[in-house]
């Protein structure tokens, strides 16, 4: 009995989800950064075993859209709740308030017919007595507004205490089937999307508050080649694009410093994921409100 599905994790920016989603795979599919709406549109890893194939779909944090972005990002998240077969509706343990952030997960979720599996996250973070009190609150909020979790299941991906607990409830809820993709594959985006996701990330840990989400990185050259010495050599050219001029000098930094650690390390990640040399230039260019330009928003806009 052959089970396969799909799989929505779903919740407040910095909850966990793109970590979780990493470590069911078993690869990085997608980026982690301790920064809010690090993740901008869908996207998919796939684990495949035996006995199942497990399509999960990683969304970007819920928040209160201020730009053309926010509202693509918050459809791409509505788009991934509708036809799914589970909804992992991931709550940061060390932050159990439940806002209106919250309560706008709660409330959209609670009136699909998806089986809907709250995850605790962070419970490495506080106090083990305190776990069925968050539990007994979002248990209570949920089904005030007409909802039922099929399971409740504290974890912590850090630690990676209660993944196997998880994985196997999800996979009782899948339904029987053949496998949606190839046995081979482990996500649904392409490498060089995986580049521009890879030198964002690296951008989002090594500026400060003020710029990393006003960049965008786009893809201009993508070209293997082979060497004097026969070696495969990826030549890839990139611009970061920023909204103000000022930033680009931030992310230029004196003498070119903080371009260059940027570039280096993701190189270095580049590298390890083609498993080939890369030669990479990085470019900074300027373009005002690029996050309510429609030209520079198609790969948020495509996922949908």
């Amino acid at each position: 009995m052959f089970k396969a599905g799909y799989i929505t994790v779903v919740g407040k920016p910095n909850a966990g989800k793109s970590t979780l989603v990493n470590k069911m795979v078993g690869f990085k599919v997608a980026i982690t950064t301790p920064k809010p709406q690090t993740t901008r549109f869908n996207i998919k890893g796939i684990i495949t075993d035996e006995n199942s194939q497990m399509v999960y779909i990683d969304t970007p944090g819920v928040h209160i859209p201020k730009d053309k972005m926010g509202e693509y990002m918050m459809k791409n998240v509505e788009s991934a709740i509708e036809s799914v077969d589970v909804i992992i509706y991931m709550v940061d343990a060390s932050r159990p308030t439940i806002d209106k952030a919250n309560e706008t997960i709660m409330k959209n979720i609670a009136g699909k017919k998806n089986n809907v599996i709250l995850c605790i996250n962070k419970i490495d973070k506080i106090e083990k007595g305190k776990i069925l009190k968050i539990i007994s609150i979002y248990d209570e909020f949920f089904k005030s507004v007409g909802g039922n979790f099929k399971e409740i299941i504290p974890i912590s991906v850090y630690k990676e205490d209660g993944l196997n607990i998880l994985k196997e409830c999800i996979v009782k809820y899948l339904p029987e089937g053949e496998m949606i993709y190839s046995e081979d594959e482990i996500t649904d985006i392409t490498e060089r999307e995986l580049v521009e996701e890879i030198i964002r990330e690296k951008a989002l840990n090594n500026l400060n508050e003020e710029v990393p989400h006003g960049i965008k990185v786009e893809v201009t050259k993508f070209k293997k080649r082979k060497n004097r010495e026969k070696q495969s050599v990826y030549d890839i050219e990139v611009n970061i694009i920023c909204e103000k001029q000022s930033h680009k000098g931030i992310i230029i930094g004196k003498d070119g410093a903080k371009l260059k650690q940027i570039g280096t390390q993701a190189r270095i990640e580049i590298e390890n994921m083609l498993e080939d040399k890369v030669n990479l230039q990085l470019w900074v260019k300027v373009r005002e409100n690029w996050q309510d330009d429609d030209n520079y928003l198609g790969n948020i806009k495509s996922k949908i």
